[in-house]
């Protein structure tokens, strides 16, 4: 239900936008035909505990969860003000009369590596994708230690809550979204998910989640799969050293809840390195009493069943960069793996590639990115409608640098003048063909979204048809990669 907006003109035919609900007064920003609410508060939670719903509505500052500089940060990109009380999204939705039901509901969960990033972050205002007709709700969510830290005197507290902090805090999100989302004209009949890199692999652990379930009609899976949940056990020693660097013992919650959060701030945010990424602690946690299996195998036995799902990633998500030169320095990269899989690899990519440059970084995009996403379709399309896609854009005239991780989000939000997509569509070609891509990404998003089926021109084949939607400009079909690209990482157990 749509409750009653107020506009005050400025001068330069900005709005100020006042919003009144059931629940209070909300203040926010309007913009040619969207209106927007920011740092809305769904959430409180103390240092190292489960987070807790708050009571009516409250509008702050706009903040940012504390953080290393990530990706958007290192390339200039701006990020708000950083506090441990950051439990907020930022709110888009469409001024005009909602359809019968409402507009259909978005919460995207930002990427980051779970060590960086936020919603309120300027690349992800969502202006154009509300202006198609939908909802969307941005949340933050903690990060790194603050978000994930398993430690033996926490599991002791809450053995619930211990490690899975962050993962929580996007579980509340989503009962708030769904409790709100009335307020600016939304359907309180199910949530679309969607999430970019470590969003993705998010989205995808609350569907392993059943309160999360019950909750979504649909999910969008850009650049993350499913695989990426540690157990607990193997991250408690990590989580004493944690406690120990910040001057406490790690028995002692006391001290640990008062040591300087610059403290418990990890250093290289962002880092797409497969190595650091890969066996990083800070991610979601396996727990019997909350997430008693990995996404994926909760997938694989149809606990998703119903939900519709979107998945797909960019072609070259680790563009070539300081690889290795060599092969022998290939070989050398990858001597964490054991002795079979390693010749197995040296072998298959060095039949892919002359360069191993190059065949380094395509074994980072698929080890890491681009198959476990596929495998996330792969799987749910024995139980539900699924779409796959293969991002192949490529800016004009910087060709050379791929179609590379977090490209897609260009022209998804639409956002080309923020940081750090700036440099990167100066010219007029750049900025119309980018433009005329996200015009099409922002239709087949919210159709997924509305009807659960991606609908546009092309049609859009499902998964189990063979074929990958591929999003560059023009849009076209792509047989189904996985089999050239995934299919040995599978074999050897990678996946």
């Amino acid at each position: 239900m749509r409750w009653l907006l107020l506009f005050l003109l400025s001068p330069a035919l900005a709005a100020e936008l006042f919003l009144f609900t059931p629940e209070g007064p909300l203040r926010g920003e309007a913009r040619d035909g969207v209106g927007a609410v920011y740092g809305l508060a769904y959430g409180e939670a103390g240092r190292f505990t489960a987070p807790r719903p708050v009571e009516g509505l409250r509008q702050g500052p706009v903040r940012a969860c504390p953080q290393p500089p990530g990706l958007t940060a290192r390339f200039g990109g701006s990020m708000p003000p950083q506090e441990e009380d950051c439990l907020q999204v930022q709110v888009y939705f469409p001024l005009r009369p909602p359809p019968p039901g409402g507009f259909p509901v978005m919460v995207f969960f930002h990427g980051g590596s779970f060590l960086s990033g936020g919603g309120a972050e300027p690349i992800y205002a969502a202006w154009r994708l509300a202006r198609e007709g939908a909802v969307v709700f941005l949340p933050n969510y903690r990060l790194g230690a603050l978000g994930f830290l398993a430690l033996p005197a926490l599991r002791e507290e809450d053995p619930v809550a211990v490690g899975n902090y962050g993962l929580l805090d996007a579980l509340l999100a989503l009962r708030f979204a769904q409790r709100v989302a009335p307020y600016f004209g939304g359907s309180p009949e199910g949530l679309t998910l969607l999430g970019q890199s470590a969003g993705s692999m998010l989205t995808c652990t609350l569907l392993a989640l059943p309160e999360a379930r019950r909750l979504v009609k649909g999910a969008i899976l850009q650049s993350g799969g499913c695989a990426e949940v540690r157990p607990l056990e193997k991250d408690l020693e990590v989580g004493e050293k944690v406690a120990a660097k910040a001057g406490c013992d790690p028995k002692d919650l006391t001290c640990l809840r008062r040591a300087p959060v610059g403290d418990l701030v990890p250093g290289g945010g962002g880092s797409l390195e497969a190595t650091s990424f890969l066996f990083s602690p800070f991610k979601p946690h396996l727990n019997p009493r909350l997430l008693p299996k990995s996404p994926l195998e909760a997938l694989r036995d149809g606990e998703a069943r119903g939900i519709p799902l979107l998945a797909g990633a960019t072609a070259e998500e680790v563009p070539p960069g300081e690889g290795p030169r060599s092969w022998a320095g290939f070989a050398e990269a990858l001597k964490g793996e054991k002795p079979g899989v390693r010749e197995a690899l040296l072998a298959h990519y060095q039949g892919r590639f002359r360069d191993p440059r190059r065949a380094y970084a395509a074994y980072q995009t698929e080890r890491t990115l681009l198959c476990p996403t596929l495998k996330v379709a792969r799987v749910q399309r024995a139980f539900a409608p699924t779409h796959a896609y293969l991002f192949t854009f490529r800016v004009p005239g910087l060709e050379a640098l791929g179609a590379f991780h977090g490209l897609d989000l260009a022209p998804l939000f639409g956002n080309l003048r923020e940081m750090p997509f700036l440099p990167l569509f100066l010219t007029q070609e750049a900025r119309e063909r980018a433009e005329a891509l996200g015009k099409r990404m922002r239709r087949y998003w919210v159709g997924f979204a509305r009807e659960g089926e991606p609908k546009g021109w092309p049609r859009w084949p499902l998964y189990r048809e063979g074929f990958v939607l591929r999003l560059d400009e023009p849009l076209g079909l792509l047989p189904d990669p996985y089999e050239e690209r995934c299919a040995l990482l599978e074999k050897l157990g990678l996946l």
